[in-house]
């Protein structure tokens, strides 16, 4: 199996590396200090939005090293829990059209987000 496959299936690996994170009670912030991937850069890669092969490739071989994986065992992921409902919420949008976030506020709502995941784990 190669890099390429996996790069080819992005959104699923990110679907994947998301369901290694919560199966193993990870939020994004430790999973990405445990990996050394910038939480920006693991968003992306759960999203399949990384659009950079080498990237892609060095920042995989990193999550398959800390989880003592290989590319077929990542592509095959099996979640070992359920999927679970989507939380709902309700977002406003009377924010100016060209608005963006102070990198404080990024940061605050990746807790916040890290916060609502680790609420799913145990409390769904």
């Amino acid at each position: 199996m190669t890099m390429e496959l996996l790069f080819e299936n992005r959104r699923l690996i990110g679907e994947n590396i998301l369901n290694i994170v919560k199966d193993n009670g990870y939020t994004k912030s430790s999973f990405s200090r445990l990996t050394n991937i910038s939480r920006p850069t693991l968003d992306k890669l759960i999203k399949g939005e990384v659009d950079s092969l080498a990237t892609f490739k060095t920042h995989v071989r990193k999550i398959l090293e800390t989880q003592d994986m290989d590319e077929e065992q990542l592509l095959n992921y099996v979640p070992k829990y359920n999927a679970k409902k989507e939380l709902v919420f309700a977002l406003s949008d009377n924010a100016p059209e060209n608005h963006v976030l102070k990198p404080n506020a990024q940061e605050m709502f990746g807790i916040l987000e890290d916060i609502v995941h680790m609420c799913e784990l145990y409390y769904n």
